[in-house]
């Protein structure tokens, strides 16, 4: 990536080489930087090309020569100087997807308090469950120039038109935010979600929920440990493929609104786990507005919500989870980041758990207490 005053791709690439360096090793005002020859050595470039770079990065205030001593660092953390360019990869131009909204913005934050600029590359027009180079507008020139050193994907997609791509050349990614189905990223566990929000009905005595989730790979998760959750609870007459309903947005929340008020009373589901606080919104607002003054059937639930952007909906009980997009997106760049510097000590698989907001001496009013 050029930057700053066009000195020559290789001077450029020298300051941004130093200028990692100096990230890396959280070097501060006043430390030392290597001798010529071990930073040659270590950026693999020339001594002229080295010589020019320093007395770049001099002029720009970041590094100051002394004579007979060496060179210092001056200006640790220069704004306008980044030591890597990431790329991040997502569906962030879609309305409801408002947690990839905040996702993003917080990944571009941890980013930059790491030295780093991004360059945002979302989805050209709408979601595709396998996308490919082309779905994203500007990605396949960066990739093949290298004007990005890493990228992070927060949608959840299948990535396996798009990993070979990026494996030849040598670009490590770094998922983050909804599963997918790779071998490496930061995720948050929306099954454990699940899990625990299914524990919270039946222990007060809910038999006939039902799941409202997203769609996309976080159903080759989730299905296999909710079929093994429903085999050890008999008392629950609901099949999984009648449980598990997938949407996307507030038409899916208004969807299932409308099929559930057109079910006979006695079949209706009886509490909802909803992993969207969107799908929740859509729901919620939709049972309200088609029954009008008397509202005779408002499921309790329990909801997953982004703590970023909290959504409000009219619902009488609820118990509330939520996730924060900032600890997520600073994982995904603490991971990136050791993989571009060889230093990775963490698990390449790590899953999130969202925090029950609701104290947890409050529980639902339970199913033989209702009217």
């Amino acid at each position: 990536m050029i930057f700053g005053q066009n000195l020559g791709r290789q001077t450029e690439k020298a300051k941004q080489g130093i200028l990692r360096y100096i990230w890396d090793r959280k070097l501060r005002e006043g430390d030392k930087i290597p001798s010529q020859t071990e930073l040659c050595r270590h950026l693999q470039i020339g001594c002229a090309t080295l010589d020019r770079a320093v007395k770049a990065l001099v002029q720009d205030g970041v590094l100051e020569a002394r004579r007979r001593v060496g060179v210092f660092v001056r200006n640790a953390k220069p704004e306008g100087l980044p030591g890597r360019s990431i790329g991040i990869v997502g569906l962030l131009l879609d309305a409801p997807h408002m947690f990839n909204w905040s996702l993003a913005y917080a990944v571009q934050d941890a980013l930059q308090k790491n030295g780093c600029e991004c360059t945002m590359f979302p989805f050209r027009e709408e979601y595709r469950d396998t996308p490919e180079f082309s779905d994203f507008p500007g990605l396949e020139y960066a990739v093949s120039q290298k004007l990005v050193h890493g990228l992070i994907s927060i949608s959840d997609f299948y990535a396996e038109r798009l990993l070979p791509g990026l494996d030849e050349a040598g670009l490590k990614v770094c998922f983050c935010g909804p599963p997918s189905h790779v071998e490496s990223g930061i995720f948050l566990d929306s099954v454990g979600f699940m899990i625990r929000g299914l524990d919270e009905l039946r222990e007060a005595g809910y038999r006939m929920p039902r799941i409202l989730i997203g769609p996309g790979p976080l159903r080759c998760f989730s299905l296999p440990r909710l079929a093994e959750y429903l085999a050890s609870w008999p008392e629950c007459p609901v099949p999984l493929d009648a449980m598990y309903l997938e949407g996307y947005g507030l038409e899916s929340g208004h969807r299932l609104a409308d099929a559930f008020l057109r079910m006979p009373p006695e079949r209706r589901p009886d509490s909802v786990v909803i992993g969207d606080d969107i799908i929740a919104q859509g729901f919620f607002s939709e049972l309200v507005r088609k029954q009008g003054r008397r509202i005779d059937y408002l499921p309790p639930a329990v909801c997953l919500r982004n703590r970023k952007a909290p959504v409000d909906f009219p619902c009488r009980e609820v118990i509330d989870y939520e996730i924060d997009s900032r600890e997520l997106a600073e994982c995904a760049v603490e991971q990136l980041l050791n993989r571009l510097r060889g230093t990775e000590s963490t698990p390449p698989l790590r899953w999130i758990p969202p925090l029950r907001r609701t104290p947890e001496d409050v529980h639902l009013k339970p199913a033989a207490d209702r009217d």
